[in-house]
């Protein structure tokens, strides 16, 4: 059994992260630096921005370089599903690798990776259609921020 560097509770652990520092952008509107939204987290700037860099390439965030750069939302806040971060983030892939990977290469092994496969796609459908129920704008509503 091969370990994996981004097991699946490292992801949950980032996804809850980066929901916390989306909040903060929403609330404040405009460019937020990785050093700023840190601070409020308590957190480092440098696993904080780890973590957005996924949302970037999923065009989640847009980035300004320079003295007043920093990271936006790329869209609203009431256009922006809790799903859709859970899929930048990549968390259902790395959740489904941390199980799977557990498992032996021997055919016992291949057996059960057949056998959970249907459970955990059934899982990963579950867990979207609930977070295709919410937005961040509502996040940051029962924040209440």
């Amino acid at each position: 059994m091969a370990k994996t560097r981004n097991s699946g509770a490292l992801q949950y652990k980032s996804f809850a992260l980066v929901l916390q520092a989306l909040v903060i952008m929403a609330q404040k509107g405009n460019t937020c630096s990785s050093c700023e939204i840190a601070v409020h987290l308590s957190s480092e700037p440098t696993v904080l921005r780890k973590a957005l860099a996924k949302l970037t390439r999923g065009h989640i965030l847009v980035t300004r370089e320079g003295r007043d750069g920093g990271y936006m939302l790329n869209r609203s806040p009431e256009e922006l599903t809790l799903a859709d971060i859970y899929r930048a983030m990549e968390v259902g892939e790395s959740r489904s690798n941390a199980v799977t990977d557990t498992m032996c290469t021997n055919p016992f092994g291949a057996q059960m990776k057949d056998a959970c496969g249907d459970i955990l796609e059934e899982m990963e459908q579950s867990v979207l259609g609930v977070l295709e129920k919410h937005t961040l704008a509502e996040l940051v509503r029962r924040a209440g921020c």
